[in-house]
């Protein structure tokens, strides 16, 4: 953990790269859930969960929660935004944006996965045998065998694989890289080359789903726990200019959802995080696609936490939740910089108070918005040491009572 990018990123507005555990307050029982969904997929089962809370409510912070717990279990993770650039009704686009981003906890990339993969079975095979044809033939026969459940979803993702691994052996690296484009859905490899790793076509909008589930039946196959799938900032189908567009967006996410419940994926987690409109809009959002509504939506009119149900609501931080993010930022500010930041422990409980006041009209205090102004007020102080009482650090938010939320929702 590093305390000062940890700062800087909560300060600038961002998710931080590393170390989101040490300040993740209040999500206590959202983190029991999902543990225990991670003990579902690892056991076998699909599950596909929903996000839903406001702009600074904390999605994307979760989300890089989800994934450092993730990546600890030893799942592979793969986290897509979507855009314009990736939007939800081309799903070879979001295919190929989940293959390019896929981690574990040994390193990123697809060709990272399969060559740590190849070298296992190499050192059993030498393990075995000294003989260099019987060695071959071992790493042959465990390729061969890891790759028969991708096979039942998609032939052509095995046989790139396993023709990966012969190109190697020959030499060739270059087409070897072209199998690797491939298999992440690159579209623009020559259909020559593409004959020599013994596929024709593209990953498209007709197949991408069958390589997803291969995919995700692969990386199984390796011994990891699983794959979980990551979708932020969901509400970009909304933007989608005509309704043909957003009900192909709404009817994969369908197919994903029943493709779950059904059976289809195994030791797959999906999670989508979207804002309320999302969820709520009846022209533009869920509601508008009878399909998936009906699916998810709430069937019951109450308040109360139900963390089993589809879509899970985040919301806003209690104040015991600010008090203890805050001593928490003030311990780690405080070894940063080697200083007392007494005078401004012994001022939480009227920082919170104007932040309550601020949120009246919302109902909920943003945690992004607190935490940027919290530590920009650390930072103020240290460097002033003339502060000395409550009512000055108390003037420095005068200013900040008007903040707009940005449209990155880091926390």
């Amino acid at each position: 953990m590093d305390p000062e990018n940890i700062l800087n990123a909560l300060k600038n507005g961002n998710v931080p790269p590393e170390g989101v555990s040490e300040i993740c307050v209040g999500r206590e029982n959202e983190i029991e859930e999902f543990q225990k969904i991670f003990e579902r997929v690892r056991g076998g089962v699909a599950v596909t969960k929903f996000l839903n809370g406001e702009f600074g409510a904390g999605k994307s912070f979760f989300l890089k929660l989800i994934e450092e717990k993730a990546l600890a279990e030893n799942f592979v993770v793969s986290k897509v935004t979507l855009s314009r650039d990736v939007p939800f009704n081309k799903f070879e686009v979001v295919y190929r944006n989940i293959a390019r981003s896929l981690t574990c906890k040994t390193g990123i990339s697809l060709e990272h996965i399969i060559e740590r993969w190849m070298r296992k079975i190499r050192t059993v095979a030498l393990r075995e045998t000294i003989d260099p044809s019987q060695q071959e033939q071992i790493v042959r026969d465990n390729i061969h065998n890891d790759l028969k459940e991708a096979h039942k979803y998609s032939a052509s993702f095995a046989t790139a694989i396993e023709n990966y691994y012969n190109l190697l052996s020959k030499g060739d690296h270059e087409t070897a890289k072209h199998a690797i484009a491939w298999l992440s859905g690159e579209t623009n490899i020559p259909f020559t080359i593409k004959r020599k790793f013994g596929v024709k076509g593209d990953i498209d909008k007709e197949n991408a789903f069958k390589h997803l589930e291969a995919l995700s039946a692969f990386l199984k196959s390796l011994n990891y726990a699983g794959l979980v799938i990551l979708i932020d900032e969901a509400e970009h189908i909304m933007t989608l200019h005509n309704k043909k567009l957003r009900d192909t967006a709404y009817d994969y996410m369908r197919n994903i959802y029943d493709a779950c419940n059904g059976g289809r994926f195994r030791n797959t987690l999906f999670i989508f995080a979207g804002t309320p409109e999302f969820f709520e809009d009846q022209k533009l959002g869920i509601p508008s696609y009878t399909a998936l509504n009906e699916r998810i939506a709430d069937v019951l009119h109450t308040e109360l936490k139900d963390l089993r149900k589809p879509i899970i609501k985040l919301d806003g931080f209690k104040r015991e939740d600010l008090m203890e993010l805050s001593s928490r930022l003030i311990s780690m500010h405080e070894e940063l910089y080697d200083w007392d930041a007494g005078i401004v422990r012994d001022s939480l409980e009227g920082i919170i108070s104007r932040h309550e006041s601020s949120a009246e009209l919302t109902g909920y205090i943003p945690p992004r918005i607190f935490v940027k102004s919290f530590i920009s007020v650390l930072d103020v102080v240290q460097q002033n040491p003339e502060l000395k009482t409550e009512d000055e650090i108390l003037d420095l938010f005068e200013e900040k009572e008007e903040i707009e939320l940005e449209d990155e929702d880091w926390i």
